[in-house]
């Protein structure tokens, strides 16, 4: 074995990557592959301490780590796990977690049901005294991770794919989980905002600018139902929405324009003749016409049963089996799903998007995927055909996802897998998350549940938002991030003079959701508790605090200390809710003295104060 090491604040961390790596002046390279077939192919970021390695197999393997490496630590360190919760569609999406790590008693994480972030988050955080590790899983398939200290103070990590054996055909070269490792200094925050920074700036699609590539949006579907859109409906409301004169930059379509409507139409790849006589042609040209960039949803993998393409193609499908209880329906309504490692499905579906992307004008692709796939993989084949199926589909998937962009330069992909269930770096890197969870607006505990999700994402990811369908206060407020889609009744003068209002303050500051990242409360889904966080640009010195806390009977008050700001410097408030003269206070006192905030009585509260620092 070669080992390597590198610093951690004072701490050398040695990494066992085994013989096809070595660290040299030039840092990590790669050397000829082992008996495996395994083959690492690793680079560092411009620009960063970070390096990633990909994993590359040919022939047959038994247990393919992506990761297999030791971290030391001084052995009276403690060491402590961060992490996320994924997203699962309930309240608690994101929630950020932590573990000691202890001698014997290693934590295994994992995804659930074939898509990488559903039920954990592919990133983790191991934080000693000084310094730690970021590590993180590119897969957008299954993956597990282990951490485990140690008697000798160390921590072994393993990461990569669930499944153990794999048996490529002769000739083929398959992709497996990517690895990136970034190192810092500091407490686990430095950490955190180092990742955030890479990225944004090195895992994020590059053919638009970061703002360019998150819109801000009219969504048709505060006004017009999935399945009842029509060609006549969405030009009309494209108009109204362009008179409006909106800062707005996305027409937003949604689900259910194919034959069949939403469901049960997946599977029948085209427009329904009757409601769309001439296909979305129209609709992304009124669209345009309207100074806005037309978004529209796909749904390429799932299909249903009696489509066209269950019909046509039944050979392209994969159908489930053994699938829990809870999941059953997939089985009963008669779900599969387009075998994206099949050559000749994949290269229908890039064909077939392409010709709908290109004749209507399409800027923004939308991809949805509601389906557990694990269960599709496995079903009626064995252990091992099911580890080679996963792996075959995942290269399709970036295959596929590649070739649109392709063949459509400035097309912009929007990764949403039942909101938020692929967030792992390969398709960060490819894509953007427009949708982070299906746990939204029409949910029981809206707002407190988004307001929550915009806590625990941002801990890693820089770009994401969500909106709002109200146009008070507290719904518009708890939808701000880098990205918004406003699904209102645009024909409703109210609503649009309230929207107006807002975007008239969101938009100048939005850019701040990218910068450094400070949790100010705990994290919670309790609305009878504070929840509060703040961006900070550490190169301006300008800032954003969010605070909220739910309804109340009594006045609740709750002071923070804002992070990241230098104590020398002065910086001016301004208190969205206060039309008074903008404050001047001290890094020093914000930091050490807060701010205070007051709930409103009987009512949800959703604080926002912008900060600037102050020439000298």
């Amino acid at each position: 074995m070669l080992w390597m090491a590198f610093s951690v604040a004072a701490a050398p961390v040695e990494l066992n990557l085994g013989r096809n790596f070595r660290w040299g002046a030039a840092g990590l390279s790669t050397a000829p592959g082992n008996a495996a077939g395994l083959r690492f192919e690793a680079h560092r970021p411009a620009g960063s301490e970070a390096v990633e390695w990909q994993v590359r197999l040919r022939g047959p393997t038994e247990d393919p780590k992506s990761a297999d490496f030791v971290l030391r630590f001084p052995k009276a360190s403690p060491v402590t796990l961060h992490w996320n919760r994924g997203s699962h569609a309930e309240p608690a999406d994101f929630q950020p977690l932590s573990e000691t790590l202890t001698a014997g008693k290693p934590v295994v994480l994992e995804s659930f049901g074939g898509r990488s972030s559903d039920g954990v988050l592919p990133y983790f955080n191991l934080a000693g005294e000084g310094g730690g590790l970021i590590v993180a899983v590119g897969w957008s398939g299954d993956w597990r991770a282990t951490f485990e200290r140690q008697a000798d103070g160390r921590v072994r990590v393993t990461a990569g794919l669930k499944h153990a054996r794999l048996q490529p055909a002769p000739g083929e070269e398959l992709r497996l989980p990517s690895v990136l490792l970034l190192p810092y200094r500091g407490d686990w925050l430095a950490g955190q905002n180092r990742f955030r920074r890479l990225l944004r700036d090195a895992f994020t699609p590059t053919n638009h600018p970061p703002m360019e590539l998150m819109p801000v949006a009219a969504s048709v579907h505060g006004m017009i139902g999935f399945n009842d859109t029509t060609e006549t409906n969405l030009v009309a409301l494209a108009r109204d929405v362009a008179e409006l004169k909106l800062p707005i930059d996305t027409y937003w379509l949604d689900a259910g324009w194919n034959t069949g409507g939403f469901p049960h139409g997946q599977g029948n790849p085209f427009a329904d003749a009757q409601r769309f006589p001439h296909g979305l042609a129209p609709v992304g040209a009124a669209a345009r016409a309207g100074g806005m960039r037309f978004l529209m949803w796909f749904e390429p993998e799932r299909v249903m049963r009696g489509t066209w393409l269950d019909r046509e193609h039944p050979d392209w499908l994969l159908r489930p089996a053994g699938t829990p209880e809870a999941l059953r329906y997939q089985e009963k309504d008669g779900f599969r799903i387009l075998d994206l490692g099949r050559t000749e499905a994949r290269h229908w579906a890039v064909e077939t998007v392409t010709r709908e992307i290109q004749s209507t004008g399409v800027a923004i692709y939308r991809q949805d995927f509601n389906a557990y796939p694990a269960w599709f993989w496995s079903g009626g084949v064995s252990a091992d055909e099911a580890a080679l199926r996963e792996v075959r589909y995942i290269n399709g998937l970036y295959d596929f996802l590649d070739e649109l962009v392709r063949r459509n330069p400035g097309l912009i992909l929007d990764n949403c897998a039942s909101g938020g269930r692929r967030l792992d770096f390969e398709l960060m890197r490819r894509s953007v998350v427009l949708w982070r969870s299906d746990s939204c607006w029409g949910e029981k505990p809206f707002p407190r549940n988004v307001q929550a999700m915009s806590h625990g994402l941002s801990h890693w990811i820089p770009l994401h938002g969500l909106g709002a369908t109200g146009t008070d206060d507290l719904s518009l407020r708890s939808g701000m991030g880098a990205c918004a889609s406003f699904p209102i009744n645009f024909r409703d003068p109210a609503a649009v003079t309230a929207l107006r209002r807002h975007l008239q303050r969101y938009l100048p500051l939005r850019h701040l959701f990218t910068a450094d990242y400070y949790p100010l409360t705990d994290w919670t889904t309790q609305e009878t508790e504070w929840l509060a966080f703040q961006y900070h640009d550490p190169q301006t010195g300008e800032g954003l605090v969010q605070a909220f806390h739910g309804p109340s009977g009594a006045t609740n008050r709750r002071v923070v200390k804002l992070r990241g700001l230098d104590p020398k410097r002065r910086y001016r408030l301004t208190d969205w809710d206060n039309s008074g003269e903008a404050p001047v206070r001290t890094g020093s006192d914000l930091a050490t003295q807060g701010v205070e905030f007051l709930a409103t009585p009987n009512a949800g509260t959703a604080r926002v104060l912008h900060y600037t620092r102050v020439p000298r």
